[in-house]
């Protein structure tokens, strides 16, 4: 599974099946870019992209590394009972 950004919005597409003549549609604008002879044509525009240029990096969303541990002190603060 590859993500590329729409050229046209920037939303993620998910591309699940890529092969020549397949055509894909952003879900948020309804742009449509057909993958040609190695590169993703808009069909709005005819304007020509290189899949990398598009590419983002497929993030798995279950795995939160930069997340900080919770603390309960930091959340609830120094209360005196």
């Amino acid at each position: 599974m590859k993500l590329i950004a729409c050229p046209s919005c920037g939303e993620e597409i998910e591309i699940r099946d890529l092969f020549e003549g397949v055509e894909i549609e952003c879900d948020l604008c309804g742009a449509v870019l057909l993958y040609e002879n190695g590169k993703f044509i808009l069909l709005d525009t005819n304007e020509e992209f290189e899949p990398e240029d598009l590419e983002k990096e497929y993030e798995d969303e279950s795995n939160f590394d930069d997340e900080e541990e919770f603390e309960d002190d930091e959340y609830f603060g120094d209360f005196e009972e």
